[in-house]
């Protein structure tokens, strides 16, 4: 081929390429107005400004992502279509039907107006705030704010209602109206008509001090019946604002607080965090029950779509939010828990007597239904250690590892040997206030807490008999499936294991699993505590048993429990629990401990107890309490005086 025929040739083949592009192009660019209003509404309905009719077409999908942001997993998108095209004043406008729905399927219907423009033969589509949404302006987006229903109550034993919405008073001081006497009339006010209140009049000043502007500074919220105790004596000092609400509260104050749980306003750092599940002015769970079961105590969790401006919006830089479409509201779902109001209100009066942060559990041992939860902290809010509190439980486990020795052929009337120290690799382990009692019985060791005896026979079990007799006693297992605390017995060296065998080591426990660990003794089989019934344990993951996927403990030897029990008894009767001989009413059953915690020299010690009264099995912790008989037996003395 000639030099003059490939040029020839080269021209045609851009030519037939060009002409392809148009062709192209006329298949790609609508040439009607309907096509483009068509071609818009897909792409809408999609929220993928993908076609070409687009001027600017990147800027149209960040202008449209940005308005619809807000709506995030609440309400979906679920068609656009043109209803009508229409000419005025030299303008092209298609009318848009939205349809959005929320998760329950709601719908919110709305039309807007997109305006059309025709360039040469093709006609183009020009996104704005308005073409979403007519109450949109410029730089306009949606806003979401909650519209929830009644949150659901919780619920004890006999349906008895534990959590509800109440009244409550919002108290606060305006700066600009405060006299000089009026912050310390007013604290001492509330400290002296509401018990356990402890503001602090020196701190309210400085609030007052640090205040920027005319703001009002909250001062406390309170339950209605307390405020009715304390109005008389503040209702009338100067600056001093009171507002009415509601919020969910329990029974009574402090009624199994830290187990129930808050409820409180999301805050912005709650929204950032939930990345879009949680929107403002949403009511939260944010501790205990009302934290795990937020989704069912709040319901579906309705909304409002509300349009928001911004700075260069047209009505002059209002942020003001004109309410869109309000989904209806649904009331959440009630909770149902085993708590028992009569045993929880004796619960937590003996647990406010520990003088230290102390801790209650409370299980009925014939269907493990756990009855109370109690938890007290003399200075300020108590967290669930009843629940969640990891400690060396000390001697109250030797009611496990008292089981293990039985369990390898040990009887209660064996002779072991207490002598005041023992050595075990090297380690040397004592009696509490170095005592001796010489050569006894098993069972007299056990009731009077012989440290020594029970290390020297150590070597009786192995770590995984340990292992297995704290599994049988439903200490492993406890888990109620609300993220409660279990107990761990690892197996390790022959120094780790004596200490094991009084509870210190490397074995830890929560109270939870002590007081499982009686209710089986006193049931003779392995109990599996509830706390929540019905289907509620499905909403966060779990069957009804609370542990879910967890393998059938060992069965507990029923006559090997009988055993336990009668040495139990005999630590009421004769050992280091006798005062609670003179309990009214059926026999009390127990073991104290003193569990070792830290590096002081002499070491620190928690008190515990556990055992059971009838159908009523009972542990308690008193944090750096000292000795079980010393700290824990009294509160449990109160807590059966309580419920009797």
């Amino acid at each position: 081929m000639s030099k003059k025929s490939r040029v020839w040739l080269a021209v045609a083949l851009v030519l037939v390429l060009l002409a392809g592009a148009g062709v192209f192009a006329l298949f790609r660019l609508p040439m009607t107005k309907s096509s483009a209003a068509e071609a818009a509404a897909h792409d809408l309905a999609e929220e993928q400004l993908s076609s070409d009719i687009w001027h600017e077409k990147d800027l149209a999908q960040g202008l449209f992502d940005r308005v619809t942001k807000a709506l995030g997993t609440r309400v979906d998108l679920r068609s656009v279509t043109v209803d009508d095209i229409t000419e005025a004043d030299g303008r092209t406008v298609a009318t848009l039907d939205w349809t959005w729905a929320n998760n329950d399927g709601e719908s919110w219907e709305y039309s807007s107006q997109l305006p059309l423009e025709k360039n040469g033969l093709f006609w183009w589509a020009d996104l704005t705030e308005k073409a979403i949404h007519p109450k949109l302006g410029k730089g306009g987006r949606f806003e979401l704010r909650a519209n929830q229903g009644r949150r659901g109550n919780i619920l004890g034993a006999d349906d008895e209602v534990l959590m509800e919405e109440g009244k409550v008073v919002d108290i606060g001081v305006h700066p600009n109206r405060l006299e000089p006497d009026t912050i310390g009339r007013l604290v001492s006010g509330l400290n002296d008509g509401v018990d356990s209140l402890d503001l602090d009049a020196d701190d309210l000043e400085k609030s007052v001090d640090d205040t920027e502007g005319n703001q009002l500074v909250p001062v406390v919220t309170l339950r209605e019946d307390d405020y009715k105790s304390v109005k008389d004596a503040i209702h009338d000092l100067p600056g001093v604002l009171f507002t009415e609400d509601t919020q969910t509260l329990t029974r009574s104050r402090g009624f199994a607080q830290a187990t129930l749980g808050s409820v409180g306003q999301a805050s912005a750092d709650d929204i950032e965090k939930s990345q879009a599940t949680i929107i403002p002015g949403e009511i939260i769970g944010r501790t205990g029950l009302q934290k795990t079961f937020n989704n069912r105590l709040s319901g579906p969790g309705g909304v409002e779509v509300f349009a928001k401006g911004d700075a260069s919006d047209d009505t002059g830089g209002t942020t003001k939010l004109t309410s869109l479409h309000a989904f209806t509201a649904e009331d959440g779902e009630d909770l149902e828990t085993t708590l028992d109001v009569r045993i929880q209100e004796a619960a937590d009066k003996a647990a406010a007597t520990g003088g230290k942060p102390t801790a209650l559990v409370a299980i009925r041992p014939s269907d493990g239904h756990v009855l109370a939860v109690a938890n007290h902290a003399p200075e300020g809010a108590a967290w669930d250690r009843a629940l969640s509190g990891q400690y060396a439980p000390g001697s109250v486990f030797k009611i496990a590892s008292g089981l293990a020795l039985l369990e390898s052929g040990v009887k209660p009337d064996d002779t072991i040997d207490c002598p005041q120290t023992a050595t075990v690799g090297g380690k040397r382990f004592k009696n509490a206030e170095d005592e001796v009692l010489g050569d006894v019985s098993f069972a007299s060791d056990f009731a009077h807490s012989c440290n020594t005896a029970f290390v020297s026979s150590g070597d009786e079990v192995t770590g995984d008999d340990l292992i297995a007799a704290a599994e049988q006693l439903g200490m492993t297992a406890a888990t109620l499936g609300i993220g409660a605390k279990t107990a761990s017995v690892p197996a390790d060296d022959e120094v780790t294991h004596a200490a094991q065998m009084i509870g210190q080591g490397k074995v830890q426990a929560s109270p939870l699993s002590v007081a499982t660990m009686a209710a089986s003794v006193q049931a003779g089989e392995t109990v599996d505590p509830q706390l929540v019934l019905g289907d509620a344990l499905d909403d966060v993951g779990v069957d009804e048993s609370g542990a879910e996927g967890a393998d059938d403990p060992p069965a507990l030897d029923g006559q090997a429990a009988k055993e336990i029990s009668k040495m139990m008894r005999a630590v009421v009767t004769e050992g280091t629990a006798t005062d609670l001989k003179d309990v009214p009413g059926d026999p009390v059953h127990g073991k104290t401990g003193t569990a070792e915690y830290g590096n002081d020299s002499p070491p620190r010690t928690h008190s515990w107890f556990a055992g059971f009264q009838g159908d009523l099995a009972v542990a308690v912790l008193v944090e750096d309490g000292g000795f079980g008989a010393e700290a824990a037996v009294p509160v449990v003395h109160e807590f059966f005086d309580n419920v009797n």
